[in-house]
């Protein structure tokens, strides 16, 4: 319909029956043929827009028009083109022939106006159009969760073309027992249709995940297989050269009438259907909610070629959208497997932490987790991001895996002296024990043989080697003692020194002390089992672990990944290795897995070179701890009236 100039002449230079017929033959009747999309200006006087305000509100109703009353001409009509012609339109005494030619002339004048404000608006709705598309295509590129990114391409896909409706179908290659709806299961080979999504504005759905076959007998099925377009006005009227059916039992089930579907293949570089894109129903208005048939009726249009041109486009970005985030799941797949198997390794070092990684990754992203809703105290504002959340889990995860660059002899250390040099001890002190029997025997004997031996100094003999080797016998045992790495006074290992550094002949005649230098300094460490420069040696493990992850080309997400791993020994008051951090050096990341990590070294079970620490027990160290100024008293109070400590419980 031609946009349309309707025209009528100032109060009293026509009789009202004129005016009348004039309004009558031309203006209504021209009224009544016009459609949503004319555009019309209606002037009219005051006495004629009473007359026929029922014309009138016809008009303004079906229309864009513009109703406006003929006195607001009386003006001048300025510079405006539109306003001189409208103006020139009033004569005097028109007749009606004049009058019609007039209203002809300004017709076509709104016709050529409006012809350019339509490529106008055409030309300014594509702009929009390329402008969305651009803006949707850098939002696919920028979202890497899968679930996220299907339900991104559906929704969009829907909002461009006003469909009420829509599915998303991957194509997946299978070779599995894939779980089906009621309980069923079937084994799946070759490349099947996953129908992965969903989305209905008028109705609510409880989706499910399907396999579909890959061919002629359904739509979906049939757009994978051929990778063409299909346009259908009408759902339950296909065109009859198509094989497929539609199964109406969906509709029934839920009051719902298919009609409007645009079916689109997703496509990567080289061409292959890695998808399926379903629209449905096109709407008049975007928001309108589908209810009753007349609405399936009234409401829903045909997808146009336009339509038809935006999907195609912005199924083309989905494909590759799809592909780059499958290659970024298989690299975090890959990723996570490398994390695994790097605490596997750390673990088959020291089977004596196993468990310990995993337990203080999950300690230390739950307490983060914790962190993020408080909202309170210094960290009211601290906000992790998912991404934060991952690179703090795999730090957590990774901590310790320097560990594998200390030796194992040193890592596994459950006592202060090493398992052959006790052996060696207990063996020297046997050789001891021999000998001073041999000695002592021998003096006797010499003696008998000599005459000389009473039986008072016989007695005196068997006395002598019995103190000697009771002094054997306490130096041993105080060697066993000392042997076990419990915390102990400096006070408490004088007698052992003292015992130590008694002397024997040796085999050979040589004069040996009982203990050698060295095994004295390990056997009265005041703590523990390791020795100082053992203990530099476990210290250097946070050292390896930060030059071993330095080496990985961590994305941009996990860059944070060895400096967090590296400072889970750091202490707020600078007492910490390896670099002695000062507090404002600490990210609260690190500050949450250094009391995951304390509370878990403490209650393991498991560790031979010291008794498990209970709860009530761990967390008073800890409040110690923060009471000194070394870790984070706020962070500990959550950890505790979280209760996140329960997580490290072993099964």
């Amino acid at each position: 319909m031609h946009p349309i100039l309707l025209w009528t002449t100032e109060p009293g230079s026509l009789s009202p029956e004129d005016y009348s017929e004039v309004f009558d033959s031309f203006c209504v009747r021209r009224i009544q043929e016009l459609d949503a999309r004319a555009f019309g200006v209606l002037l009219i006087d005051e006495e004629l827009l009473h007359r026929h305000h029922e014309a009138v509100r016809a008009f303004a109703a079906r229309t864009a028009g513009v109703v406006l009353p003929v006195i607001a001409l009386s003006a001048d009509p300025g510079s405006c083109e539109l306003d001189e012609l409208l103006f020139d339109l009033v004569p005097r005494n028109p007749g009606q022939r004049e009058l019609r030619r007039k209203l002809n002339s300004a017709t076509r004048f709104l016709d050529n106006q409006l012809s350019l404000e339509a490529s106008q608006t055409a030309a300014q709705q594509k702009a929009r159009q390329l402008e969305e598309l651009h803006e949707i295509g850098i939002a696919l590129s920028a979202e890497h969760d899968h679930e996220r990114l299907l339900n991104l391409i559906l929704g969009k896909a829907r909002e461009i073309t006003s469909a009420d409706a829509g599915s998303l179908f991957l194509v997946s290659s299978l070779d599995e027992l894939v779980p089906l709806p009621e309980g069923r299961a079937k084994r799946f080979t070759g490349r099947w249709l996953r129908f992965r999504l969903a989305q209905n504005d008028s109705r609510e759905l409880e989706f499910e995940e399907d396999i579909l076959t890959i061919g002629p007998d359904s739509i979906a099925g049939y757009v994978a297989l051929t990778g063409e377009t299909l346009n259908i006005p009408d759902a339950y009227d296909l065109p009859a050269d198509k094989p497929f059916a539609i199964n109406r039992s969906f509709d029934e089930a839920i009051g719902y009438r298919t009609r409007s579907v645009l079916v689109v293949p997703m496509q990567n570089r080289e061409r292959e259907t890695t998808g399926v894109l379903q629209l449905i129903n096109k709407k008049r208005s975007r928001h309108l909610r589908l209810e009753g048939r007349a609405t399936f009726d009234d409401e829903v249009l045909p997808f146009d070629e336009d339509d038809e041109r935006l999907v195609r486009s912005l199924a083309s970005q989905a494909a590759v959208s799809i592909e780059n985030n499958r290659f970024h799941l298989g690299q975090e797949h890959l990723f996570r497997r490398f994390v695994d198997a790097a605490v596997k390794a750390i673990e088959s070092r020291d089977s004596t932490t196993k468990g310990h990684s995993w337990r203080v990754a999950t300690m230390t992203t739950e307490l983060a987790r914790v962190v993020n809703l408080s909202g309170r105290g210094s960290y009211a504002n601290l906000r992790l991001s998912s991404d934060q959340m991952r690179e703090l889990k795999y730090a957590a995860l990774l901590h310790d895996f320097g560990k594998v660059g200390v030796r194992e002899r040193v890592l596994i250390k459950a006592t202060k002296l090493y398992h052959g040099e006790l052996s060696t001890v207990r063996q020297r002190f046997k050789t001891i024990r021999r000998a001073l029997e041999a000695q002592y025997l021998r003096r006797a004997l010499d003696g008998l043989l000599a005459g000389e031996a009473t039986p008072e100094q016989i007695e005196q003999t068997k006395e002598e080697l019995r103190k000697r080797l009771a002094l054997v016998d306490e130096a041993r045992e105080a060697v066993e003692a000392a042997n076990k790495p419990n915390v102990v006074r400096f006070s408490d290992f004088d007698r052992l020194i003292e015992l130590g550094q008694l002397c024997y002949e040796d085999v050979d005649g040589s004069i040996q002390t009982f203990l050698e230098p060295d095994e004295i300094t390990a056997l009265t460490i005041a703590r523990g089992s390791l020795t100082e420069s053992e203990y530099r040696m476990i210290m250097s493990h946070v050292d390896h672990t930060y030059d071993f992850l330095s080496t990985i080309p961590w994305t941009p997400d996990l860059k944070g990944v060895p400096d967090l791993a590296r400072s889970h020994h750091e202490k707020l008051d600078g007492s910490g290795y390896p670099l002695r951090l000062p507090a404002e050096d600490i990210p609260p990341q690190t500050r949450m897995m250094t009391i995951s990590d304390i509370y878990d070294a403490l209650t393991a079970r498991d560790r031979p070179y010291k008794p498990a620490v209970p709860t009530e027990r761990a967390l008073t160290i800890l409040e110690s701890e923060a009471s000194s100024g070394k870790i984070d008293r706020e962070l500990l109070d959550l950890f505790i009236e979280a209760k996140i400590y329960e997580l490290g419980v072993k099964n």
